[in-house]
């Protein structure tokens, strides 16, 4: 072999190692303490992702900053938010009340414009969408078998579940979701994506049971990417896509979004919207004020009250880890009937209470997370009740 070639080989190999280096290492480092905070920022740089685009009319906040809660009861002892903050790594935290915005702050380099991602927030996105797709007709009933809408299916572990049973994390689907385990599904399933490159499709109809539907909580991310993927099926268009027309735009959305995908195009639906806070905000204040927004009834009043009373006795407030309720997607905090929140991993939370038109949006970068969620639901407690008695 000529030392021409040889060294043609060498180049090519050293372009092909860099190549793949920096496909990999945003991803190897997503969760390294280092470089979280960046990843979590700039989500498109770590994954593909689909642009959601802000419409021509975009909202305008009121603003009208007032003093909130400094210090709240947990656990039998008096605490200050300040201190909480910077315990749980949080990189915003807003406040909104009667629709206008009366605490607003960011950490960390974070500032108005930073795209901050959501995880699992997004599974409560996913299943406002699939209330709007009952409601236009594209879904006829969530209790239709989900091989109604994905016959692909018939063979996987959703086979004998509903969209109910979906929707409620209770499919029986055998999906291994444990954060502190990386041979769990919850750790393999990003292996498999971009690794070994496998369609996300593909993979959500490898999963097989466990359980018999219905009877039975099990918090299985996999549930949430089956319904985005019924949601594509049924209006034959991405996820992005729907976001875009059904949410972002008709809610004035200040910016433009991002949510993740697969190699193919394919979004993660169970996590990975990327939003500013305003927006995350501005969904949240739309759910608060029963899915209306100004002259628009984006979603059904009586879907907003049906999603904070859970009807099965598993999924009620205090049955689940023993401090939890949950129901269609959406997590609902013990010691209230009014009251209820999104949650991602890393101390991502909108916190809604429509009967004091609160809505609380907390980003972060927190690496004991489970620890502190249901003290933040203390923290946005006691500024409810203090803004209310104002």
């Amino acid at each position: 072999m000529s030392r021409l070639l040889v060294g043609t080989v060498v180049v090519l190999a050293a372009i092909v190692f860099g190549i793949w280096s920096l496909y990999l290492e945003p991803k190897l480092t997503l969760f390294s303490p280092e470089q979280r905070l960046h990843h979590f920022a700039h989500m498109e740089k770590v994954f593909p992702s689909r642009t959601i685009k802000a419409g021509d009319i975009r909202h305008e906040w009121t603003v009208a900053l007032r003093d909130i809660a400094a210090n709240y009861r947990f656990d039998g002892t008096q605490r200050q938010r300040e201190e909480f903050l910077t315990r749980t790594n949080s990189t915003s935290l807003l406040v909104i009340k009667d629709g206008t915005i009366v605490h607003e702050e960011y950490r960390y380099g974070f500032d108005q414009q930073s795209r901050a991602t959501s995880f699992s927030v997004a599974k409560s996105v996913v299943a406002t969408l699939m209330q709007i797709a009952r409601q236009e007709g594209k879904v006829d009933s969530f209790d239709d078998p989900v091989v109604k809408y994905l016959p692909e299916m018939a063979e996987s572990g959703f086979a004998s579940a509903s969209l109910e049973h979906v929707l409620n994390m209770s499919s029986g689907i055998a999906f291994s979701e444990v954060y502190e385990d990386e041979s769990a599904d919850s750790y393999t399933i990003f292996e498999r994506l971009f690794l070994k490159f496998q369609p996300l499709k593909t993979v959500t109809a490898s999963y097989g049971s466990q359980n018999v539907p219905g009877e039975t909580f099990y918090y299985a991310s996999i549930n949430t990417q089956l319904l985005a993927q019924v949601l594509m099926a049924v209006y034959d268009n991405s996820l992005s896509e729907l976001v875009e027309t059904k949410l972002w735009q008709p809610l004035g959305m200040g910016n433009d979004a991002a949510w993740n995908t697969d190699i193919y195009g394919t979004e993660i639906g169970f996590m990975a919207l990327n939003a500013t806070p305003r927006d995350f905000a501005r969904f949240g204040l739309m759910i608060s004020q029963m899915g209306r927004l100004g002259d628009a009834q984006i979603v059904d009043a009586d879907w907003i009250d049906y999603i904070r009373t859970a009807p099965e006795p598993y999924l009620q407030r205090g049955q689940i880890y023993d401090a939890w309720g949950y129901h269609h997607q959406w997590w609902l905090p013990e010691g209230s009937t009014q009251d209820f929140t999104a949650i991602g991993i890393w101390g991502q939370m909108i916190y809604i209470h429509p009967e004091q038109q609160l809505v609380i949006v907390k980003t972060g970068a927190d690496p004991d997370f489970h620890d502190h969620e249901i003290e933040a639901i203390a923290l946005f407690r006691a500024i409810g009740e203090e803004l209310t008695v104002e």
